[in-house]
């Protein structure tokens, strides 16, 4: 039995644009189908990999936490995906492999910090895990963190606070993909949301969204794997028109939930997490100056704590309830989050994760570039 909450990071390509979004991966014969392999090899494999490419083994660890627990949740797009893309960020720059937390300014009830160009999944964790301490003393919180980059699975820091027993909201900046609403301009990053609330003795409720109807990260890999992706995510060209064509949609129009709604919520987290930060905002975003917004509260500050457990257990039954009284035809109710949380505690027993050919590819090659053959071995 895998540990639910402690896992980390990968996938390549030899190629980047400067802001960070990877062109097609490198292929060979590795079958396209998905793959499984072991958690307790692929672990060890990914420390290798950092460390050769420049990270500490400890803070290597601590990456490779966060991007396991994005594949055991069954965020495949966000997790051993992305080591290749992290990899090739310390080759060129942009990104500092030995870069620590800063921390800036701190109140009771605020904390300024600086990533120092570092990995996100790093210098987010330790930021996190300070925001925690101050919030276990005062209540509440909120913290901003400048040259940050990219945070992986968004849930992953909130899910610790929450945890902790702190409601928990955070968002960030990303690299410009989405358009104001009426325009072709490419301005904002999709700047996902993540909210989470603990719950006694049970896993937290985790709301964690992109600001468009998919994560950017499925078209990618639709994109590596030659497949179309579907017109009712409603990708648009240049020109406004629907497209099935991954690559299209990437350099196209890529829609906001709720149209000028959507952009109206990624508006409000690029002053959040860019201006509010002092990081940098809107079209100038790329790799290396992300930043990132944290709020933790306490809900005892706000009324006796064993009474908000409890109205956060009535809430569920009542949602449960209407998932078994008054359910649609061929439809079933969950909480946010709960399937996630089902596929983390299925894959976290069975040890295992798949990833599809164009992510081994990515992973065998990015070995090769560090001097770390990918010999994980493959699941029967």
């Amino acid at each position: 039995m895998y540990r639910c909450c402690d896992w980390s990071i990968v996938t390549n390509s030899n190629e980047h644009s400067p802001r960070g979004i990877p062109e097609d991966l490198p292929s060979d014969d590795q079958p396209d189908g998905p793959v499984s392999f072991y958690i307790d090899q692929l672990r060890p494999w990914g420390v290798s990999a950092y460390s050769a490419a420049g990270m500490s083994p400890e803070d290597a660890n601590t990456v490779v936490d966060n991007q396991l627990w994005s594949d055991l949740r069954g965020v495949d797009t966000h997790g051993f995906q992305r080591v290749s893309w992290y990899i090739n960020w310390f080759r060129d720059g942009s990104t500092d492999p030995k870069a620590q937390l800063q921390i800036i300014t701190e109140t009771p009830a605020v904390v300024v910090a600086d990533g120092n160009h570092g990995l996100g999944q790093l210098v987010i964790t330790r930021f996190m895990e300070h925001l925690i301490e101050v919030a276990s003393d005062s209540g509440m919180v909120a913290g901003v963190i400048r040259n940050s980059n990219d945070w992986g699975c968004g849930a992953n820091y909130p899910y610790k606070a929450a945890e902790a027993g702190f409601v928990c909201f955070g968002t960030t900046t990303s690299v410009p993909n989405l358009a104001p609403f009426g325009s072709r301009r490419k301005l904002f990053g999709n700047n996902p949301i993540v909210w989470t609330f603990p719950r006694k003795n049970q896993p937290p409720i985790v709301l964690d969204m992109a600001m468009t109807p998919v994560a950017l990260g499925k078209v990618l890999r639709a994109r590596s794997e030659g497949t179309e992706i579907p017109e009712s995510w409603g990708f648009l060209d240049r020109d406004g028109n629907p497209t099935v064509d991954p690559d299209v949609a990437m350099k196209g129009i890529v829609p906001a939930i709720g149209g000028y709604k959507g952009i109206g919520m990624i508006t409000a987290s690029n002053i959040l997490a860019g201006i509010l930060s002092g990081s940098a905002h809107t079209e100038d975003v790329a790799v290396g100056h992300r930043g990132q917004f944290f709020l933790l509260m306490d809900p005892a500050i706000f009324r006796d704590s064993e009474d908000y457990y409890t109205d956060i257990e009535s809430m569920v039954e009542q949602i449960r309830a209407a998932g078994n009284e008054d359910v649609l035809p061929g439809q079933k109710v969950y909480l946010p989050g709960e399937i996630e949380q089902q596929t983390m505690e299925k894959r976290a027993e069975e040890g295992t994760v798949a990833y599809p050919g164009s992510v081994v590819r990515a992973l065998r090659q990015v070995g090769e570039d560090v001097g770390v053959p990918f010999d994980c071995e493959l699941v029967e």
